[in-house]
């Protein structure tokens, strides 16, 4: 009769385990680095791909940009001069999806490549039609809410713009990664940010504490700042999010907004130094009231 061979004590596989489990604890930090490394990768090159379409709309369009939200004044408001909408004939865009829409959601495309790489974990249906399901009213990537002339609203130029090397004209923006599931929110659904209004969207820095950020003269890259957390718009104050101060701080050096009709010298604030991108260059860009 041939020997048995030798099994393994209880003691001898509890070990093995042990060991497996610590080599697992110890390379699973390296691992969802490499993984979120990668979706930052791909969220900035979807940024470098929408610029390469705003500056080819820009050539098409003596010179200007996209409109940062459906705001255009006066009505009709347009939905084809929309960033979300302008870039698509420059992204071979499919608009078979845009058949199952109805209302003002059937005169937009809504495309990954419109996205961060995030919003693909988002929940919910994508075609209900009506934006009314959560992953359909969200959007991730957002375009600089200044980025736009006032008295009268018009299309801003990217030759408006003084500094385009560290001018924000896309970027990562809250959305319901950082909200949580909560349907129709203001935030999430906005295609336009800013650092400037606490009662606007927000860059959210969601690729290891950075945003992704596309600037005016078409580079993109992932920028780490000092973060602070915001409350939500009425009725959702409960929930807060991580974002970016104002560019602007007053006598006291509190991060403040700026108003539309002064010179920052004429309102005495100056540039804060834990903002060093550009959002906005009164007079010349647009700023709420």
């Amino acid at each position: 009769m041939g020997k048995r061979g030798r099994a393994f004590t209880l003691i001898e596989l509890i070990c093995v385990i042990g060991i497996i489990g610590i080599l697992i604890a110890l390379l699973m930090p390296s691992l969802i680095r490499v993984r979120e490394s990668a979706r930052s990768l791909k969220c900035l090159s979807n940024l470098r791909q929408l610029g390469i379409a705003f500056h080819s709309y820009a050539a098409e369009q003596n010179g200007y940009l996209p409109y940062p939200t459906t705001l255009l004044y006066p009505p009709p408001t347009d939905q084809r001069f929309l960033w979300f909408n302008a870039v698509d004939s420059y992204m071979r865009a499919n608009s078979k999806e845009q058949e199952k829409r109805t209302g003002i959601a059937a005169t937009r495309n809504y495309k990954d490549y419109k996205q961060c790489v995030v919003y693909e974990n988002f929940e919910g249906d994508r075609d209900e039609g009506d934006q009314s399901s959560t992953k359909e009213y969200a959007r991730t990537i957002k375009m600089n809410a200044h980025l736009r002339r006032a008295n009268p609203p018009n299309h801003a130029k990217a030759t408006d713009v003084n500094d385009s090397s560290n001018f924000v004209m896309l970027g990562d923006g809250v959305s319901l990664d950082s909200t949580g599931m909560v349907p129709e929110l203001w935030e999430s659904g906005q295609f336009s940010m800013e650092v400037n209004d606490t009662t606007h969207a927000n860059p959210a820095p969601r690729h290891h504490r950075a945003a992704n950020i596309l600037f005016v003269d078409g580079h993109a890259a992932a920028v780490q700042l000092k973060r602070i957390g915001k409350s939500l718009r009425d009725p959702y104050e409960f929930v807060s999010v991580a974002t970016w101060e104002s560019e602007y701080l007053d006598a006291t050096g509190t991060p403040v907004p700026a108003k539309g009709d002064q010179t920052i010298e004429e309102q005495g604030l100056h540039r804060n130094p834990n903002m060093p991108l550009r959002w906005s260059d009164p007079p010349r860009l647009y700023r709420p009231p």
